[in-house]
């Protein structure tokens, strides 16, 4: 495991960092959707978290299917390190490599990794819709900020901030692509376990 005198958050990412050098199935975009087909949409950004102790950034894949949804971890050689599985808020985390799984609340997960009050509901029409929602709206301590595409007003960069962390994400790339969302694998081959467990590479 990785040492508790980095600190908690410290702690987590620098798990993060080293298991991205691992190796995982490589991601494959899927197809696009055919204009009037049944499809889920999928986006690719680019995440830049700083707090006064750390900077942590990456490449993530994010696809919703109505209220589920997957987060694919990519590493530089865009492969998938890591999947996180969404119903509502509810959130699995799962590590193949290591045969384990964490389960928990999606703000749970934002809360240990950057120290954020962000539920997926609020990301979600954060990504997805031309306002921001009340919810965080009304939140004294966060502060929201949104570039926007000229033509479809969806958010570009979406820049989350409070007194002690900044996290922005950059949309690379949205599609609509085929097909519903895959339903999560079976995890009876894998362990529950705690959240720094889950991504440490190290036993």
């Amino acid at each position: 495991m990785v040492k508790r005198c980095l600190g908690p958050g410290a702690a987590l990412w620098l798990a993060m960092v080293l298991i991205l050098a691992g190796c995982g199935r490589r991601y494959k975009a899927p197809q696009l959707a055919p204009p009037g087909q049944e499809g889920h949409d999928s986006v690719v950004m680019r995440f830049l978290a700083e707090t006064a102790k750390e900077r942590q950034k990456g490449r993530l894949v994010l696809d919703v299917d109505g209220w589920r949804a997957r987060i694919l971890f990519l590493n530089p050689l865009n492969r998938v390190v890591m999947d996180l599985y969404m119903e509502n808020d509810r959130a699995t985390l799962v590590n193949r490599g290591r045969k384990r799984y964490w389960r928990g609340d999606f703000s749970e997960l934002i809360r240990r990794m950057w120290q954020l009050h962000l539920s997926f509901a609020d990301l979600r029409r954060l990504l997805f819709n031309k306002a921001v929602p009340e919810t965080l709206a009304k939140q004294p301590r966060l502060r929201v900020q949104v570039e926007r595409d000229a033509d479809t007003g969806l958010p570009e960069v979406l820049r989350v901030s409070d007194a002690s962390t900044r996290l922005s994400l950059t949309v690379l790339r949205r599609r609509r692509v085929t097909g519903t969302l895959d339903s999560q694998r079976s995890l009876d081959s894998l362990e529950p376990a705690d959240l720094e467990e889950v991504i440490s590479r190290e036993d």
